[in-house]
């Protein structure tokens, strides 16, 4: 059912998705361009999260099904990835 309505979403609004995906994929840019500066590149990520949380917000603002519970949802993700990341970068 969820993969259903994430197709119907999609092809309703495909620049909301590419945005996403745009914004994601300069990070990821990022995180490779600057693999010699670990400060960089965590900055790097925690903007990469604050750009996915900004973009939900937006995205469902624009829908009117903006809950707490949906914010909520998209802080623990990108909390989430910056933990699982970030151990990653301070490894190396």
């Amino acid at each position: 059912m969820t993969q259903i309505l994430f197709e119907k979403d999609l092809s309703r609004h495909p620049l909301h998705y590419f945005t996403l995906l745009s914004l994601q994929l300069v990070g990821l840019w990022g995180l490779f361009w600057f693999n010699y500066d670990h400060a960089m590149q965590f900055t790097i990520l925690l903007s990469m999260a604050v750009a996915y949380v900004v973009w939900g917000v937006v995205h469902h603002h624009q829908h009117r099904d903006l809950h707490f519970k949906i914010i909520f949802e998209y802080v623990l993700v990108a909390l989430f990835a910056v933990l699982l990341f970030g151990s990653l970068l301070l490894r190396t």
